[in-house]
């Protein structure tokens, strides 16, 4: 508690001093008396300690006004109990926790006091949140009840066009006020030091009351406790925050605005194509679209500002859908950005939907695309197996290219179904290969009038193996609009036989007349409709010695019109050396055989069943190394005095063993005139069997 005397002539002089104390109800003048409400009549005051305290320049006396949250100050008025300061200051806060600004300086002194020069007026253009300062309200007069009202937008040239000047909005824009009461007016007798004069000057303010509105930026037409109990705005035009300060996180298609009563500035959606509740301003992005939203977060697999596309790697044939991902083949694929349907963009030599497949004639996809296959055309099915590489080989050919014969097969041609031709050798080798001594020879006919029924000329006849797997080509000629030619042709001999049939027909379109077609067949065991079926071995020794050849042509439902055969042309060779017959063949033969075909005995060899032919199989002859035997029939021709099928005998006249197998088994009989002898068993000596008429022993 201290003692203070009011003036005489102030408001509550009639005691000389009187005693404030903050305990005693009665008696306290604390803060809560500066925004009371009080009649008149009976007035009530915030009062500061006195100067008998030291309440005096450069000592402050600070009132705070917390407003609880941002408001844009009309005014500020303050009605003095006392006389008013000599000096003092109003200060603000634009934001919470933002540093203390000046607003306004009353002092009779404004440049010693405040270092600022006294007046209140700026020029169109000049920074217009300058804090003014001024005399008009620092004399000491009245004792009691003076007031001093400042107004925020007093001498500010846009206070006309308050909307339009983010300079001023911000200058009366305010979160805390502070009032720094900096010096006492007094009449100068407190230079004395007198207690009574000293407790006579002190600060009392009355009423200390704000004018504003909530600052909600023009998007709320009210403020008030949130669940917080803290103030703000009931914000309106898609906005939020406590001031109404920014855009609602889905509302960012556009930069936040203030309202004015001439637009709202409420604030855009963005457009998230419906895959996100995320977005934020962006400023670039307005600048160049007009649309400054930019989404966060798309889900389904979209991006872009406005998630209006596939993310990288994914694709969507329809806009409303989720996006797929592409899965292009890392090592086939050009990159891995399919388009809208899908499909990727595949390397040269690669194909596919995901570009995870070889083309046809390539293999082992990698890094690099696909490597060539490599396979023999003549040799193989197709193409190579497109992950291996390992090309599918005909059935007589092998190899990793097919490139190569199997064992007892020889010359590998494109046109033969199974490849390489088996080796014939009359059976005796299954070691051949191709030979350069035989070249195309074609066999044919020419049949001016020709029968639909023919017995095949002689030339067709015959060993006929060199035309083993080649064509024989019939030419026919049929009348207009004729179906196709059901044809068979029977081939007889070696005591087989066998049909071909055939019913496809080549040549020059069906122009309303007669015309030539051809019909071709091949003589080989693979050609189609072989009735009955024939190893290659048996189709070869059938065409050794073709006897008969047949064609028969069924009726079939052409108009009618006679056919005609006018050419046979059957493809077969002969010694030569140009152009090549490489189907023919040459055979690396076994010990007892020889020629170019193994179709003969070695000398030395016979066949197993004389005159047995050359399919027959070649054996030793059997002259017990005395002679040699005719291939065909085995029997010996005999030397070393010997003689019989085997040579198994001595010739008369000789004795001996012929079956030591040494060419002096035999030995003259020692006998008159070399005639006969034998041989005792017993003693081994020689008696000779026909003495000469008068001799014995």
């Amino acid at each position: 508690p201290e003692d203070f005397c009011p003036h005489v002539g102030a408001a509550g002089a009639g005691a000389q001093c009187q005693r404030c104390d903050a305990a005693d109800p009665q008696r306290h003048h604390n803060a809560s008396y500066l925004t009371d409400f009080h009649s008149q009549d009976e007035s009530t005051w915030w009062q500061s300690p006195s100067m008998a305290f030291g309440v005096q320049y450069p000592t402050s006396v600070n009132i705070t006004l917390r407003l609880g949250k941002a408001y844009e100050i009309t005014y500020v008025r303050l009605k003095f109990h006392t006389s008013r300061p000599e000096s003092f200051a109003i200060y603000k806060r634009s934001h919470a926790d933002g540093p203390w600004e000046p607003y306004q300086f009353y002092s009779a002194s404004c440049q010693k006091t405040y270092g600022r020069p006294e007046g209140q007026y700026l020029r169109p253009g000049e920074d217009e949140r300058v804090a003014f300062c001024t005399s008009e309200f620092s004399d000491i007069s009245p004792l009691s009840g003076g007031n001093v009202a400042f107004s925020t937008l007093e001498g500010r040239p846009s206070a006309y066009n308050f909307e339009e000047s983010p300079g001023l909005q911000e200058w009366v824009t305010s979160t805390e006020l502070l009032i720094s009461l900096d010096r006492l007016n007094t009449f100068g007798d407190d230079i004395f030091k007198d207690p009574k004069v000293l407790q006579s000057y002190y600060y009392a303010v009355s009423d200390f009351s704000v004018g504003g509105r909530c600052k909600c930026n023009g998007h709320a037409s009210e403020c008030g406790p949130d669940a917080a109990g803290q103030l703000a705005c009931r914000c309106q035009h898609n906005t939020t925050g406590i001031d109404c300060e920014r855009c609602l996180p889905i509302f960012q298609d556009r930069p936040w605005a203030r309202g004015t009563a001439e637009a709202a500035h409420e604030c855009l959606p963005c457009n998230c194509s419906g895959r996100s509740e995320e977005c934020t301003f962006d400023r670039e992005l307005f600048r160049s679209t007009g649309h400054g939203g930019r989404c966060h977060h798309c889900r389904d697999h979209t991006a872009g500002p406005h998630c209006e596309r596939c993310q990288e790697n994914f694709y969507h044939w329809d806009p409303r859908m989720p996006c797929q991902p592409c899965d292009c083949h890392s090592a086939g694929s050009l990159h891995l950005q399919c388009d809208d349907t899908g499909t990727c963009t595949c390397k040269p030599t690669v194909t596919g939907w995901k570009c995870d497949r070889c083309l046809p004639g390539f293999h082992s996809l990698s890094e690099g695309g696909c490597r060539p296959c490599t396979c023999n055309p003549a040799g193989s099915l197709d193409t190579c197996d497109p992950h291996s590489g390992r090309c599918p080989c005909k059935e007589n050919v092998e190899g990793n290219l097919c490139d190569r014969c199997r064992p007892g097969t020889f010359n590998l041609q494109p046109h033969n179904p199974v490849g390489c031709s088996s080796c014939f050798c009359y059976g005796h080798s299954k070691v051949c290969a191709a030979t350069a001594q035989f070249q195309v020879h074609h066999i044919f006919t020419d049949f001016h009038q020709g029968k639909l029924l023919l017995l095949s000329s002689e030339k067709f006849l015959g060993d006929q193996r060199f035309s083993y797997g080649q064509p024989l080509i019939l030419t026919f000629q049929v009348p207009p609009r004729s179906s196709p030619l059901p044809v068979q042709l029977r081939l007889e001999g070696a005591g087989l036989a066998l049909s071909l049939r055939h019913s496809s027909l080549s040549g020059p379109q069906d122009t309303g007349h007669p015309r030539e077609v051809e019909l071709r067949f091949h003589l080989q065991e693979t050609s189609e409709d072989v009735a009955p079926p024939l190893p290659p071995f048996h189709f070869q020794r059938l065409l050794t010695n073709l006897t008969s050849l047949r064609l028969r042509v069924s009726p079939g439902p052409s108009p009618a019109g006679q056919v005609f055969l006018t050419e046979v042309r059957l493809t077969s060779a002969r010694p030569g050396l140009s152009p090549p017959a490489s189907w023919v063949e040459t055979c690396s033969c076994p010990s007892g055989y020889m020629g170019q075909f193994c179709e003969s005995c070695a000398p030395g060899y016979k066949r197993e069943t004389p005159q047995g032919g050359p399919y027959a199989s070649c054996v030793p002859c059997t002259c017990n190394q005395h002679g040699t035997c005719d291939p065909n029939t085995g029997i010996c021709v005999c030397s070393h005095h010997t003689e019989g099928p085997s040579c198994e005998r001595c010739l008369p006249g000789f004795y001996g063993n012929p079956f030591a197998g040494q060419a002096d088994d035999c030995q003259p009989c020692p006998c008159p005139g070399q005639s006969a002898c034998m041989t005792i068993p017993e003693s081994g000596e020689v008696a000779c069997t026909h003495c000469p008429p008068g001799q014995r022993g």
